[in-house]
């Protein structure tokens, strides 16, 4: 039998920089992931967002700033997008190239002795007197059994929780964010769309369009080139993500209202918005100028954008976002905005100073949101304990990011201090690592 210092199930955006931060502060880790790759919304062309706030300051720093830094040292193409007053969502996104990450983020799990264990389907859980042992999982080598001393659900789903009994809700009032997928573009003429768009899309004479900026635009139903013909068969939002080719762009704007809970209908949304991007790609084709000899290269697995959501000892809400409320647990801050995506995919993405109108936009997030009743299992990324509202915020990249490389810490500082409760972890020194490996606090 297998056993590690620490097991992370999940190694998405949070999963991967959570291992990370654990074996670089000396624990035995494994990742365990049912996919092919690390990395997860980061490692498909989703831009990064939440590093700034809105007077343009950084609040995220450590493992996720190094990242950015690392893909743009690789290739140049992974680089910050800034955008001044104008019709912004966001104040800043990075924009990182999806094949570089991955590379990236496996290349450094595996330098600093991390385990992985991919192709690898959670089967079942041993849990006893307030704690979880061991797991099962089930690979190409049958089933197998792997024990460790602590334990992060980092599935994006709460998979491992939900196994273990965790207490956990979902939506709010029936209603849930709509599921989508991303896609890749080549053969794009990005000169042109942007001569297209300011000649035909943008005439309520917002900033223009630009391909470096464009993935921040407020108003994103102002750049939907279908706007000339109504949306009554199209997606309501377009997101054209640039990653520094002039003939390459990530597309995301797919939209379908499911349940992600119930696996038949996430199973039929694969095809439903795998046929809704290639129905996207044949109208630009015919109608957008600079994508007539377009080609869709990639469709990316889809993702929900809530799915359960931890009830931990501490629930963020959403006027803990909004007033930056300061918790003397915090592991980090982050600055992705409340971004509510509706099941029909009507996007709208308020400001937090259009409730508060002298919100800095960031917030910190508390270890106790990441805490369950179980003694040595942690939950981060889009599950973390949040209300429905303030998850919608705490789910960008940037966020999760920042949870990840605090749990990480925590279970290394735990173990180092032979601590079997990480409820109980001196938070204290796991904020004292955290600061002197350049997380903002």
């Amino acid at each position: 039998m297998f056993i590690y210092d620490l097991i992370v199930v999940g190694g998405g955006t949070a999963g991967s920089i959570a291992a990370l931060a654990a074996a670089r502060n000396g624990a035995k880790v494994l990742v365990v992931d049912s996919g092919s790759y690390v990395g997860g919304l980061a490692a498909i062309g989703m831009t990064w967002g939440g590093f700034f706030d809105n007077n343009f300051k950084q609040v995220i720093g450590g493992i996720p700033d190094e990242m950015v830094r690392k893909c743009m040292e690789y290739e140049g193409r992974g680089y910050f997008h800034y955008h001044g007053d104008g019709d912004k969502w966001i104040t800043g996104l990075a924009s990182v190239d999806p094949e570089v990450f991955r590379y990236i983020i496996e290349d450094e799990l595996y330098k600093a002795g991390c385990d992985i264990l991919l192709f690898s389907t959670l089967d079942s859980v041993t849990v006893s007197q307030g704690r979880l042992f061991e797991i099962s999982v089930i690979s190409k080598l049958g089933k197998q059994t792997i024990r460790g001393k602590f334990f992060i659900d980092a599935t994006g789903e709460m998979t491992l929780a939900d196994h273990c009994g965790v207490p956990w809700e979902h939506g709010k009032e029936g209603i849930t964010q709509c599921t989508s997928n991303m896609f890749r573009v080549l053969g794009v003429d990005l000169g042109e769309y942007e001569k297209f768009l300011q000649q035909y899309i943008n005439t309520d004479n917002h900033d223009a369009w630009k391909k470096e900026t464009g993935c921040i635009r407020r108003g994103i139903e102002y750049w939907c080139p279908w706007k000339l013909d109504g949306f009554d068969d199209m997606p309501m939002s377009l997101g054209v993500y640039y990653h520094g080719k002039n003939d390459d762009v990530i597309l995301n704007c797919t939209a379908v209202d499911i349940n992600p809970l119930d696996i038949m209908e996430f199973s039929k949304a694969s095809y439903l918005l795998r046929k809704q991007a290639f129905h996207v790609l044949e109208y630009m084709k015919k109608k957008v100028s600079g994508f007539q000899n377009a080609y869709i290269s990639n469709i990316y697995s889809p993702a929900a954008r809530e799915s359960r959501r931890l009830i931990g000892n501490y629930v963020i809400t959403i006027d803990d976002v909004i007033n930056h409320v300061s918790f003397s647990d915090s592991i980090g801050m982050g600055a992705y905005p409340p971004d509510f995506h509706s099941p029909s995919g009507t996007v709208h993405i308020p400001s937090t100073r259009e409730f508060n109108s002298e919100s800095d936009g960031a917030y910190d997030i508390p270890f106790s949101s990441l805490t369950t009743n179980l003694e040595n299992l942690l939950v981060i990324g889009k599950c973390i304990s949040a209300t429905f509202d303030a998850e919608s915020a705490l789910r960008g990249i940037g966020p999760c990011m920042v949870e990840g490389q605090g749990a990480g810490t925590a279970v290394a500082v735990a173990i180092k201090d032979n601590n079997s409760d990480i409820r109980k972890v001196d938070i204290n020194q796991v904020r004292n690592v955290l600061s002197s490996q350049n997380v903002i606090l």
